[in-house]
């Protein structure tokens, strides 16, 4: 898709539908009018944006992926790749799509992995809608603070204030760009392995002995004789500050790998949630594209996998192992500071812009 088919043929898209929500229907009370002035800003944000970048577009490519009807993915999920003005109206779709599909079941997140190489920046645009999602999530957790309540009630405090079929995770996952022409972009699939969280010993006691009093009273058994009195005693040598690692299985979900520099190793890595924008250049990025996803094709264990001490048994909590640091192994790859590409990218901390 050439930049004068996009630009020289007064390309009509739609405007996205933003679904019905409505702040003057003011669902949930004054308590949640800061939700739903911070989400009507964010709206109007994209709204601004979706009708900007699409007569920018030089090249893109977004791929489609099957909504689940389940919470649980399936062993195969095929993909669909879509290019040209289809392509830039699904993205306009997606980046604006907050409720669940019909038929999309609860807790799972519709997602259009893709790029599009644009003829001038959008970074700008692309950083203030992200500060305009962290602001929403911002007012959510102030009701949350206000109302006493536990982290687990956010997504129940957005719906209260928004509407039954809106989306946390469609809500305030980044839109990514760069100022920057990558001479390669990269689609795979993420997942393969357990995610980790660092938790403290002190949360997991308060935990276990929350869990303890709840089993006793059910089960008429003195505490003592619980599970989870035994799992106690075993962490006593712990102090509350130390800190374990506790494996929870992570979904596949697709990702994208960017190379600016001539390293070998990649210079960006992001989630594919949305397509990315990057600057176009002469020369055309090679793209590895993003196939369908085969769970019984990636059964191999990792090589790099490492050994861990199980502290809990059968509740995939472990001591923490050593950690490396990839920042530093990346700068020793990395090109020099004036060639880094200003984007709304972070890596442990780091942004990568331009001196």
């Amino acid at each position: 898709m050439g930049q004068d088919a996009v630009e020289g043929s007064g390309l009509q898209i739609e405007k996205p539908v933003q679904g019905w929500y409505n702040l003057d229907s003011n669902i949930g009370g004054p308590m949640y009018e800061r939700i739903q002035s911070a989400y009507q800003t964010l709206t109007a944000a994209i709204a601004a944006f979706n009708r900007t970048w699409p007569p920018l577009v030089v090249e893109g490519v977004v791929y489609v992926l099957p909504l689940l009807n389940e919470q649980k993915t399936p062993d195969i999920l095929l993909v669909e790749k879509v290019t040209g003005a289809d392509a830039i109206k699904l993205a306009i779709d997606a980046i604006g799509t907050f409720e669940r599909d019909i038929g999309q079941a609860p807790g799972t997140v519709m997602r259009l992995p893709g790029y599009f190489t644009v003829a001038t920046s959008v970074l700008e645009q692309v950083l203030a809608i992200n500060v305009c999602k962290q602001k929403l999530v911002d007012a959510i957790e102030l009701v949350r603070v206000e109302q006493n309540l536990t982290p687990e009630m956010r997504p129940r405090i957005m719906r209260r204030a928004l509407g039954a079929s809106f989306n946390t995770n469609q809500l305030k996952r980044s839109i990514h760009a760069f100022d920057g022409a990558p001479r390669q972009i990269t689609f795979t699939w993420a997942g393969h392995s357990p995610g980790n969280e660092r938790v403290t010993v002190s949360k997991i006691r308060a935990q276990l002995e929350a869990k303890a009093e709840i089993r006793a009273g059910a089960e008429d058994i003195p505490v003592e004789q619980t599970p989870e009195y035994f799992d106690l005693k075993s962490i006593v040598h712990l102090a509350d500050a130390d800190v374990l690692i506790k494996h929870k299985m992570v979904a596949p979900h697709p990702r994208c790998m960017l190379w600016f520099s001539e390293s070998s190793r990649w210079d960006a890595m992001i989630k594919a949630n949305l397509p990315v924008f990057v600057l176009a250049s002469e020369r055309a990025p090679t793209i590895k594209a993003l196939k369908s996803f085969d769970r019984n094709a990636r059964r191999a264990k990792r090589l790099d996998e490492k050994s861990r001490q199980e502290v809990l048994q059968g509740r995939d909590m472990y001591l923490p192992t050593a950690r490396s640091n990839p920042v530093q192994e990346k700068h020793n790859d990395r090109q020099s500071p004036e060639e880094e590409v200003a984007s709304t990218y972070r890596l442990a901390g780091q942004t990568y812009t331009n001196p």
